[in-house]
């Protein structure tokens, strides 16, 4: 029984780090134009607005390999303490910091390191979080790995319902001058609930301190297959970050506005039902099949719904179809990585391929029209990831 507790207690508090980070992920983002407003007043505000989001990116890559290393070298235990402790420090620190109009240029320079910063942590997130859950789980590789994955979009529908209940404050006066810091501040309350669950966590039954450095140990045991890995990982997010985070520009674009709401919320539902199924699915068809059938599916459907209909019900089809493949992330990367270099494995493996697919929105703004930018980055992104899981596939680990 009380090993029953504790093997809960690690999957729940692990799982709380990917909601988190779906969470972050959509609620900064509606709200940049008005960061930008308030930190980055003048010609360039909207520039400076987009940059929380890119100085956010550039963290996670290097707090995947800080935190990974952490997470192997001290236990799965310490490096979920400390994200976690990162990531609530610094957004309440973003709560409650004056703006360019009270001190200047120190206004965005603080905002863009403390959006660094909560990169770094959110980043460090995946790597010992998804070894922890994989690690204490009991149930079948492939149904851990889809629940793991679905704490992202589930994430991310908390951030849309937030969202929706300030939508009446967003444009008043109020919101710009005092609201805008609650509703930043709203993503420490699970942040601290978090990080009490850890507070009372066991470690990882599989960790063991590592022999010697590991992420020595990563790169010369199992380089290509971390090599594999980002290149699947980066074609799946330059899908995900091409079609369905971006819709509610594509219907700006296409001049249906009134959509985005219930076609945002309605896609990630769908992502989560897709994520969730993919385990199950994985049973009867091998993991492989399950992700190459469905992103050529996602592929196929993609023109009707991107150009020819864009429509809620053919996005929200697209956004269920194309995430299958998210769900099975961890079950594919998981035994490629021994336990003393799994969390730098993960991490690294995931948050690189953020590198690759983070930056398929600024591309699809270089090609009009909009749905065709759309269509042609999700081409390369599925040809990345089909050719990512079938190498990795053959790739076995190394002892």
């Amino acid at each position: 029984m009380l090993e029953e507790s504790l093997r809960r207690r690690a999957i729940l508090s692990s799982y709380l780090g990917w909601v988190l980070d779906g969470y972050d992920a959509l609620l900064i983002t509606p709200i940049m134009p008005l960061l930008g407003d308030l930190f980055f007043p003048g010609p360039y505000s909207f520039l400076g607005g987009l940059s929380t989001l890119v100085a956010t990116l550039i963290g996670r890559p290097l707090g995947s390999v800080a935190m990974g290393y952490v997470g192997d070298k001290l236990g799965r235990r310490i490096g979920l303490l400390i994200t976690v402790l990162g990531y609530s420090l610094a957004a309440l620190a973003m709560a409650v910091m004056p703006t360019y109009n009270e001190v200047g240029i120190i206004a965005p320079l603080s905002l863009l390191t403390l959006r660094f910063i909560q990169g770094i942590f959110l980043g460090g997130e995946w790597g010992p979080g998804t070894a922890m859950i994989m690690e204490w789980s009991k149930w079948r590789s492939e149904w851990a790995s889809a629940f793991v994955q679905s704490g992202y979009p589930i994430g991310v529908v908390m951030a849309t319902l937030v969202y929706t209940g300030f939508t009446s404050f967003i444009n008043q006066p109020a919101f710009s001058k005092v609201w805008w810091r609650v509703y930043i501040a709203t993503g420490i309350v699970a942040a601290v609930i978090a990080f009490l669950i850890r507070s009372r966590l066991m470690e990882s039954p599989l960790w063991r301190k590592p022999r010697g450095n590991p992420l020595t140990l990563l790169f010369k045991l199992r380089g290509r297959s971390l090599g594999m890995g980002i290149m699947f990982t980066g074609g799946l997010l330059t899908i995900y970050y091409s079609t369905y985070l971006i819709y509610s520009e594509l219907l700006a674009y296409i001049g249906k506005p009134w959509l985005i709401p219930s076609v945002m919320l309605a896609a990630t539902v769908a992502a989560v039902a897709a994520v969730l199924l993919a385990g199950p699915l994985s049973f009867v068809i091998n993991y492989k099949w399950v992700v190459v059938i469905t992103l050529a599916l996602s592929l196929a459907f993609a023109p009707y719904a991107l150009m020819i209909n864009p429509s809620f019900t053919s996005l929200v089809a697209l956004a269920f179809i194309e995430n299958f493949a998210m769900g099975l992330v961890p079950h594919a990367l998981v035994s490629k990585f021994e336990p003393e270099y799994r969390a730098s494995g993960l991490g690294i493996a995931y948050n690189w391929g953020l590198l690759i697919g983070g930056w398929a929105p600024m591309l699809v703004g270089l090609i009009r029209p909009m749905n065709l930018g759309m269509l042609v980055m999700m081409v390369v992104g599925v040809l990345l990831a089909v050719a990512g899981i079938l190498l990795l596939a053959t790739e076995h680990p190394k002892h």
